[in-house]
């Protein structure tokens, strides 16, 4: 669906979820059965935090993910005190790229990576002004908040599975 402002109507019955905004309707199946605890699989110990600005971040993504690799478009964050640096590199066109954000970093130096399409699709729907990650390692989930006053009538949380990092 397209990003407007007008109110979107939904509907539903025994079988189907309807939403309608304008000349689009999209429809949903409704399943039966028990739902996933969801809950389970979100990390509750996260030592190590940072706080970024979200639109710093947002635009280093996109400048950086171009030199990314097509296939998997894994970008790399390397966390260490203040900073964080973004990269990306595409071997087969031996093509690469970095970025340098002040951040504020609480942990241990880390490396991670994710898939620079969901997190700039994450950051994009976001209205705060700074987000913060909570992680534990780089091979679990990421936690992704939004901070701000703009935030505080919306309560999201954001869960992102990294990519793992080879070489």
């Amino acid at each position: 669906l397209p990003k407007e402002e007008a109110m979107v109507g939904i509907d539903f019955d025994d079988k189907n979820a309807f939403f309608t905004l304008g000349n689009y309707r999209m429809v949903c199946r409704l399943t039966e059965g028990t739902y996933p605890s969801y809950n389970s699989v979100i990390p509750t110990h996260n030592p190590n935090k940072l706080i970024i600005d979200r639109v710093e971040l947002l635009n280093a993504l996109k400048r950086v993910s171009i030199f990314a690799n097509q296939a998997s478009n894994l970008v790399k964050l390397q966390l260490s005190g203040n900073q964080m640096v973004v990269s990306a590199q595409d071997i087969d066109f031996s093509i690469s790229a970095y970025e340098r954000l002040k951040c504020q970093y609480e942990g241990n130096e880390m490396e991670i990576g994710f898939k620079s399409s969901f997190l700039i699709e994450i950051l994009s729907n976001l209205a705060s002004t700074e987000i913060a990650f909570e992680l534990s390692d780089p091979s679990r989930a990421g936690i992704i908040l939004p901070i701000g006053k703009e935030t505080e009538a919306e309560d999201v949380l954001m869960l992102l599975m990294p990519m793992m990092i080879t070489g």
